[in-house]
């Protein structure tokens, strides 16, 4: 039996990028393969994964039946790995059906990728094609989720976000080892993010593969490896994944009554993580 380390962040906060890095990291400072259908790091909450596992068809259950298989889930995998194994995580960390989602006895660690929520709402209102203003109202929806709904013909089940505050506050009190990586700190000093990174998942990365890696994995390589390839985690076949990759964006682009929605809202948490 192994275990897991935890990828974890609320959408649009870098998650995909850090990844990239990691498995180029992985594999000596590579550039990232973007026609591979092997995902690094897979999602927690695929579904084909879970079906197989567990042995049950999640279609037939309702969406909250399907998401308390998911401490089981990670129980049987966890029998069978000869290795900590890294998982992408939306979800908040949250308890189900009387149960932490990601069981702490199964846990190494999380790395948790915090982003400044103005541009968290930017960035996500692009990725799901909606309007700022619709954004916003989702970050500060409680029962907020991703792959809401009926489960046929969906590739995740159910993953419960709860507010982008909620969210923060959950994993930042979780009773694991965590590191914290902000977004804008991955920007500024890209091979710090990377070596603490590394360091926290008890790699021996040397100065050159990481190097090599930051390098590989720079917004603008990724954003033309996107326009070659395709990317399969973008959200649809007009929505560029890879858009602006900056930090403060959001002055440029939110009325200065949006801002004060987001900071209302998340005051606290944005005072607490420098972003106020």
């Amino acid at each position: 039996m192994s275990s897991y380390y935890w990828l974890a962040s609320y959408p649009k906060s870098g998650n995909t990028w850090l990844r990239l890095s990691l498995s180029s990291l992985d594999r000596g400072g590579a550039p990232p393969d973007f026609t591979t259908t092997k995902l690094f790091a897979p999602i927690s909450g695929d579904r084909a994964a879970i079906d197989e596992m567990v042995d049950i068809d999640t279609a037939d259950l309702t969406a909250a039946e399907a998401q308390a298989l998911l401490p089981d889930f990670f129980r049987l995998e966890a029998a069978w790995l000869k290795k900590p194994q890294l998982r992408k995580v939306h979800e908040a960390w949250t308890i189900t059906d009387g149960r932490p989602l990601f069981p702490p006895n199964l846990t190494a660690g999380a790395i948790y990728i915090v982003r400044d929520p103005r541009d968290v709402a930017v960035s996500l209102a692009h990725h799901l094609s909606v309007c700022i203003d619709e954004a916003i109202a989702f970050m500060n929806d409680p029962h907020a989720m991703l792959a809401r709904g009926e489960l046929h013909g969906m590739s995740q089940i159910q993953q419960e976000l709860l507010t982008w505050s909620e969210h923060v506050r959950s994993w930042m009190g979780a009773p694991i080892r965590l590191l914290l990586l902000r977004y804008e700190d991955m920007l500024a000093d890209p091979v710090k993010a990377l070596s603490d990174a590394a360091n926290h998942l008890g790699w021996q990365a040397s100065a050159e593969h990481i190097a090599r890696a930051v390098a590989a994995t720079r917004f603008d390589a990724l954003r033309a490896a996107e326009e070659r390839f395709g990317f399969r985690e973008k959200a649809g076949p007009d929505v560029r994944f890879f858009r602006r990759g900056v930090a403060g964006g959001w002055r440029d682009t939110l009325s200065a009554r949006q801002v004060a929605t987001i900071e209302a809202a998340h005051h606290h948490v944005m005072a607490e993580l420098g972003y106020l």
